[in-house]
């Protein structure tokens, strides 16, 4: 037996094991989860399907019905729009074949982007002055705890140079006037 060997040793299991355990039970849980059929709140992806076309094409993919919206993508450019949940983009403006009515629109389009630049710049100064405010707390903090260690380090030298004196005329008294033996 080795010097160092003692019972105690093999009371507890090593790292590995406990993270055996976890990958083990991890693993079943996700596994149960995938059984049932439940999943977190609303995002659930649907399955593969694995039919084929009506129109004989062999890629794995169903068509969606007819009339009802689908998870599956329209084309190769909503895929991305299909995997994140995002919503189709509102429709163009009205078609109306009188210029002026188009100029109207794009007017309003430029007052409202200009009120939200507005409304951008506002929320911008407010976040710049509260971070000033913040920052220069801070320095006044940090400078008023700078002064009282100063103090505080000059208290304590002060108090340390008198100590030093007292003991230095302890040892002067000491050698002028030892003590006597008798």
């Amino acid at each position: 037996m080795y010097p160092n060997f003692y019972m105690g040793h093999w009371s507890r299991p090593s790292r590995l094991v406990w993270f055996i355990v976890g990958a083990a039970s991890a693993t079943w849980w996700i596994k149960r989860r995938e059984s049932n059929g439940r999943t977190f709140g609303h995002c659930m992806r649907p399955p593969i399907q694995s039919h084929i076309h009506a129109s004989g094409n062999n890629d794995g993919i169903q068509p969606p019905p007819q009339g009802h919206h689908s998870p599956w993508p329209q084309s190769i450019g909503d895929i991305p729009r299909a995997i994140n949940n995002i919503p189709e983009p509102s429709p163009p403006p009205p078609q109306i074949y009188s210029p002026n009515a188009l100029g109207e629109w794009e007017k309003r389009q430029d007052t409202q982007w200009d009120l939200e630049k507005e409304h951008l710049a506002k929320i911008s100064r407010q976040a710049t002055d509260a971070m000033a405010e913040l920052t220069e707390a801070t320095l006044e903090s940090v400078l008023s705890t700078a002064e009282a260690l100063k103090a505080k380090l000059a208290e304590h030298r002060a108090q340390r140079e008198k100590q030093q004196k007292l003991i230095e005329q302890e040892i002067e008294r000491q050698r002028r006037d030892p003590p006597r033996l008798v």
